[in-house]
């Protein structure tokens, strides 16, 4: 079995850019996106869409 670390799709955490907190879960192409994901989410917190980041 492949250790979680060289795993090709790991589980990653989006926060958002704004307020920081931490509110989607994905997952991610380490071979497609070999850099940080952003994305724009809606933020329950701030009530619009904001970019969100991948979080380690």
């Amino acid at each position: 079995m492949a250790s979680k670390s060289s795993d090709v799709r790991p589980k990653i955490t989006l926060a958002c850019t704004e307020c920081k907190e931490r509110n989607y879960i994905t997952k991610k192409n380490r071979r497609n996106d070999p850099d940080r994901l952003e994305m724009s989410k809606f933020c329950p917190r701030c009530r619009t869409h904001q970019p969100h980041r991948e979080t380690r």
